[in-house]
């Protein structure tokens, strides 16, 4: 990995700009000091949050780094990765800091990148930024087969679940995002685990909140993670349902009416109709051994053929436009 201009970087760094890095601390004695000493560099303070670890990560951190930028946040009890950043969050918030970013205390991310992560908001291109390891082919090929292959199952569907379309790494774990964004979401609403950076994205579509990504390449050598996104695509799956429920009624019902709601509405109305032509159908063949009568097929098709008409008309309102909205917004 190459160098990163800091003498460049500080010029475009106002000094009301205040970096708070969030670290959430749990089994990664190995990896943690190093990632702490590496982010202390590149931020104002460092806020490491150990998440009841077993291992002690928090007072090994303590005890080998003394910097008057670091603060350490003791959990009685676990409360996963999400509420560990919550309580990292909250605190950078109360005492001012203007960029939050959250980083793993695990070795996969580079702290030297923070300056590149920020750099849009700073220069308020937007609100919100992801770390990205889709863009690079060289940073797919280091990728496990298994991680590849679940992050990417998972990818799209976090994309469908919170509208970001133009978002090629949504599950990232690497973000920052400006204090006044923040402030608008309700830190406590969001996950306590692995789900908090999908649910993030969610609170941040209903803000319609600019997020942009940065190329980056994540080390996995030595790495072990509790999450298998293989083994996760279904029970995420029924999380991200619910989650996006929440998103279509609020974007498309409550907060607005729009193209893609009538396409919606088109939508429900077609299927049912096309599911009532198909008990009827079962039901007459079933009790009177009668064959499907000709109308009955034709007007089948005609619900079939409306229902994927008014699913692809929603789905390339929400993949086109919703995107839009949110480039227009940097204008």
């Amino acid at each position: 990995m190459t160098n990163i201009d800091l003498t460049y970087l500080s010029s475009i760094f106002p000094p009301v700009n205040k970096i708070a890095v969030i670290i959430a601390c749990y089994k990664t004695t190995t990896t943690a000091v190093k990632v702490v000493a590496e982010c202390l560099q590149f931020a104002d303070l460092v806020i490491c949050v150990d998440d009841s670890c077993p291992y002690g990560t928090g007072s090994i951190i303590d005890q080998t780094i003394s910097s008057e930028k670091l603060v350490i946040i003791y959990h009685k009890s676990n409360l996963g990765v999400g509420g560990a950043v919550k309580t990292g969050f909250t605190y950078a918030l109360n005492h001012n800091y203007t960029i939050l970013v959250k980083c793993d205390s695990d070795g996969q991310m580079w702290p030297g990148m923070i300056p590149k992560l920020i750099s849009p908001i700073i220069l308020r291109h937007a609100e919100f930024t992801k770390g990205n390891r889709f863009i690079e082919l060289n940073h797919i090929t280091n990728m496990p087969l298994n991680r590849l292959i679940g992050n990417t199952a998972l990818g799209f569907i976090c994309k469908l679940t919170t509208g970001y379309w133009e978002l090629f790494d949504p599950t990232n774990g690497f973000i920052a995002i400006h204090a006044n964004a923040l402030k608008y979401i309700n830190l406590q609403s969001l996950d306590d685990r692995y789900f908090f950076e999908t649910d993030l994205l969610f609170r941040s579509s209903l803000l319609n909140i600019v997020i942009k990504e940065i190329p980056m390449q994540a080390d996995y050598r030595n790495h072990f993670s509790s999450l298998n996104p293989i083994a996760e695509v279904y029970n995420f799956g029924i999380r991200h349902f619910q989650v996006f429920l929440k998103r279509i009624s609020y974007q498309y019902f409550i907060l607005d009416f729009n193209p893609g709601s009538m396409h919606l509405v088109g939508f429900c109305f077609s299927f049912i109709l096309m599911l009532l032509v198909t008990i009827n159908s079962i039901y007459r063949n079933v009790k009177y051994s009668e064959p499907t009568p000709l109308g009955l097929q034709v007007l089948f098709l005609a619900f079939l053929i409306i229902t994927l008409q008014t699913s692809m008309g929603f789905l390339f309102y929400d993949m086109a436009f919703r995107p839009m909205l949110r480039r227009l917004k940097q204008l």
